[in-house]
């Protein structure tokens, strides 16, 4: 099977901060990978590469047989098959629910408002949110806005979803909603990169874990590998820590 996006040799310094260092990574259809590590290993930097949210010094991207550090890649069109659901919901508080899903689909798909609206409705739906679809995003909870923040992903029918530590910001009792509605995504099939904290998620619904320290990934395996037997001293240390 060919990999949804290939990643050769990829480095990225901030300054004199080396954040990534010779990323090599495949990434396959209707995988679900999880991305594991302490505070500043280069997981969210590696993820905003990803969709160029930040520019890689060096390396390729190839997603869908696009090299997209190569020239003349057109951005918007990227973003509309690769969606991101960012750590703290990037909602438009100045819209409602509903008007922060169709926005894109409108702008940058051009489809019909009505059109639209039945799409982000059916999505919004798909995540508990339907009945929200009129209220103010400004009203509702953190868990209640990272699932809006996933139907106005998913509304654009991407072909892979990266999350970037999706439940991060929430209260803890939030924290099980929005996992909910990631399970079930994962279960569809749909392609999934998450950088997370959550151990039980990564283990439970992860197809592989990426362990990475100091900018590099330093092991990879099945959540079974990584979580009972993993090989570097690294990795044990970190989930000694954490588990």
């Amino acid at each position: 099977m060919k990999p949804i996006i290939a990643i050769h040799d990829l480095k990225k310094a901030f300054g004199k901060n080396e954040v990534l260092k010779q990323i090599n990574l495949e990434i396959y259809p209707q995988e679900v990978l999880c991305i594991i590590g302490s505070s500043g290993s280069g997981k969210s930097t590696l993820l905003r590469c990803l969709n160029l949210l930040e520019e890689p010094d060096s390396g390729s991207i190839i997603f869908e047989e696009t090299d997209l550090l190569g020239n003349g890649v057109d951005l918007n069109a990227l973003r509309t098959r690769m969606g991101m659901v960012f750590q703290s919901f990037n909602l438009f508080n100045n819209m409602n629910v509903l008007d922060n899903c169709t926005l894109a689909l409108i702008k940058v798909l051009k489809t019909p408002k009505i059109e639209a609206e039945k799409i982000a409705l059916d999505r919004l739906q798909s995540v508990g949110m339907a009945d929200f679809a009129y209220q103010s995003s400004v009203s509702l909870s953190g868990g209640q806005k990272q699932r809006v923040a996933i139907a106005r992903a998913l509304a654009m029918n991407p072909h892979i979803l990266l999350f970037d530590e999706p439940t991060s910001a929430l209260d803890p009792e939030m924290v099980g909603e929005v996992l909910e509605v990631m399970k079930k995504l994962a279960l569809s099939g749909m392609t999934m990169v998450v950088v997370t904290h959550e151990m039980g998620f990564a283990k439970d619904v992860a197809n592989r874990v990426v362990f990475m320290d100091g900018g590099m990934i330093l092991e990879t395996g099945s959540p079974q590998e990584i979580f009972t037997n993993p090989k570097e001293e690294r990795t044990r240390i970190f989930l000694k820590r954490v588990l």
